[in-house]
């Protein structure tokens, strides 16, 4: 029975060795398993430490290179099964995965064999990751809001292959499933910001149940959103003079709904805050939506497109009018009596101090 931890710890290790301690080392591990000599004594290390790190490497390979490729097959497989299950039980994938990248980067022979086993390998993992979403476009064409959270996780579950893809320096593979993780965020920012403009349409209870339930979920449009930003970063997609990335056209369209939301949301507020005769949540609704639209623009950092520039100035210069309407309303308002049970306006007022404390003092004085 194979020792995988010790197996792709050595075969790791090996391909990071550069010093003759590092040799040392690994020399212990040989011991440990109890590998068979290779096809060359081992030299002492006092030579060794003259070595330049790839010769090195390269006589470490030979020392134990063949015992340590026995365990390949057996290594591709435990990756297969540790990405479908992560109990699967160590070593996880990406000790997995730098320990077979290391072993087909291993001069020698067998090195084409070794090439097409791992390109046979990522190629399942990618069309494995491509087809755990197919259930998600079903989640996307409903009428209600999209499932954010299910989708959230299924970007960050094909980044994690992703990365192993990476460590493999297996690029068809990996450019399959980048474009496939794109094309899902890209269908879900799409689908978000169509149920965002239905509400704007249409501003019934139930448009506005819906509207909520996707802006309330910053954390998952962050994972979405940063998809692409990454993607755009990287330049994953190719450009033209004359035609915008689809990766940007989906973040731009994206935006532009929160900035069309961010204004009547103002509006709203500016109409219903302070006003005891106005639905007690409306106003309070509105102040928490636009304090999760802050929470997102701001957390996607300097990168974020211009939409999203659009919709931090347009909170900054409505926030301090809806803060002074809001005192104002109070003003003007009765006294309350003593005693008589909660504030009608306590909601809003929570609302409205969680709002000017996300957005800080400092950012409503440069709007």
């Amino acid at each position: 029975m194979i020792d995988l931890s010790a197996f792709a710890g050595l075969a790791r290790g090996i391909g990071r060795a550069s010093t003759a301690e590092d040799a040392a080392a690994l020399r212990a591990q040989v011991a440990a398993l109890g590998l068979p000599p290779g096809r060359e004594p081992a030299l002492p290390l006092d030579v060794l430490a003259c070595y330049a790190p790839a010769d090195l490497r390269d006589h470490l390979w030979k020392q134990v290179g063949d015992s340590v490729e026995a365990g390949f097959p057996t290594l591709c497989n435990h990756l297969l099964a540790v990405i479908a299950d992560p109990a699967a039980g160590a070593p996880d994938a990406v000790t997995t995965a730098e320990a077979l990248a290391a072993l087909a980067r291993r001069p020698g022979a067998n090195r084409a064999v070794l090439h097409s086993r791992l390109e046979r390998t990522a190629m399942v993992l990618a069309d494995r990751a491509r087809r755990s979403t197919d259930h998600l476009r079903e989640l996307l064409e409903a009428p209600d809001f999209p499932d954010l959270r299910t989708i959230s996780l299924d970007v960050l579950r094909i980044e994690g292959v992703r990365w192993v893809l990476e460590i493999l320096d297996q690029r068809t593979a990996l450019a399959a499933l980048s474009n496939h993780g794109r094309r899902l965020s890209r269908l879900t920012l799409s689908r978000s910001a169509t149920t965002i403009r239905a509400f704007i349409g249409k501003p019934d209870l139930l448009a506005l149940y819906d509207n909520l339930a996707v802006v309330s979920q910053v954390d998952n449009l962050l994972t979405v959103a940063a998809r692409l930003l990454d993607a755009l970063r990287d330049r994953e997609e190719e450009r033209t003079h004359f035609v915008t990335p689809d990766d940007e056209a989906a973040l731009h369209g994206f935006g532009g709904a929160l900035v069309e939301l961010a204004e009547m949301l103002a509006r709203i507020a500016l109409k219903s805050v302070g006003r005891p005769d106005v639905t007690p949540g409306l106003a309070a609704s509105a102040l928490e939506q636009l304090r999760f639209l802050h929470q997102l623009t701001d957390r996607l950092g300097n990168a974020r497109p211009a939409q999203f520039d659009a919709l931090d100035r347009a909170l900054r210069q409505c926030v301090p009018a809806i803060a002074e309407r809001f005192r104002i309303e109070m003003e003007k308002a009765p006294p309350f009596p003593a005693g008589a049970g909660s504030h009608p306006l306590e909601a809003q007022t929570r609302a409205l101090s969680r709002l000017l404390a996300a957005i800080g003092p400092g950012a409503l004085a440069t709007g």
